[in-house]
């Protein structure tokens, strides 16, 4: 996505099935990128997220956040469209709209995607059609016109995610919180804080978290943070370059013999030999 140049777009607009058959060995093994991702899949198929299958219906978007990993079912027809875009591309124009797409659409909370009703179809056609134009074009400003078709999606998809989840980005409190906590998490990653610190940080009490973390997180805090902890382990070791002590010492264990243990008790199989079990 061009991170370290910043005259380019740092956005893209690709056929799906056009994608995985030009990079069909990499997309059908779990990778990860350093950018964003919205797939949509215009036909039902399945696609690999986090170490799950996931089954789809025709007209389903997915939202893949940066580092997630994934790949394309092989299969799955994977016919539809693919977004890349990264951090760049939305702060260039709207240095606030970054902050609030990432909790609204990417916030792993909840299902990662949608399916889309014959009218959100025709809406989501119709801009993309604007995209593509403006891409191919590249006339004056073609730029900021491919920015606002492209914000006004992602608006879109705010509006059928609120549908989906019953929560709204400036109303819902709670849901915000347990956000925030998983965000928290992640930043926090390399230690083991304990509850209450991660309450000071988000100015609530220790049975406040633990409510809503069921609620919005189906666990409670403390399993959170574990199933969090091992989630980036497994994303890590799907890079086969990382070694187990390497992703040892960053998730927080001084010792690279305990998180084996703390592993194999949650998975069955040492860091070593998932990492092996993986294409």
């Amino acid at each position: 996505m061009h991170k370290d140049d910043y005259s380019k777009l740092h956005f893209d607009f690709l056929d799906a099935e056009a994608y995985f058959q030009k990079h069909s060995t990499p997309s059908s093994k779990p990778h990860n990128h350093s950018f964003y991702q919205i797939i949509w899949f215009k036909e039902k198929g399945r696609h690999y997220i986090d170490y799950q299958v996931v089954e789809h219906k025709e007209n389903t978007l997915f939202f893949i956040n940066k580092n997630q990993v994934h790949y394309f079912c092989p299969d799955s027809p994977n016919k539809g469209q693919l977004y890349h875009f990264n951090d760049y591309f939305i702060e260039r124009f709207n240095t606030d709209l970054m902050k609030r797409f990432s909790y609204s659409i990417f916030n792993e909370i909840g299902n990662p995607f949608v399916t889309l009703s014959a009218v959100d179809v025709k809406k989501l056609t119709m801009l993309s059609s604007a995209i593509d134009i403006e891409l191919k074009t590249k006339n004056y400003f073609h730029k900021e016109q491919v920015f606002s078709f492209f914000q006004t999606l992602l608006f879109q998809i705010e509006r059928l995610k609120k549908k989906q989840n019953a929560f709204g980005v400036d109303t819902d409190k709670e849901h915000y919180t347990a956000y925030q906590f998983k965000q928290l998490i992640y930043e926090n990653m390399e230690s083991f804080l304990s509850l209450d610190e991660y309450c000071t940080k988000l100015n609530i009490n220790v049975k406040n978290l633990t409510s809503l973390s069921k609620k919005y997180l189906l666990d409670t805090p403390a399993n959170i943070i574990r199933q969090l902890k091992i989630l980036e382990a497994k994303r890590m070791l799907a890079n086969h370059k990382i070694t187990a002590k390497e992703v040892a010492y960053a998730i927080g264990f001084d010792q690279p013999t305990y998180f084996t243990k703390y592993f194999k008790k949650e998975n069955g199989l040492t860091p070593k030999q998932f990492q092996a079990s993986l294409p």
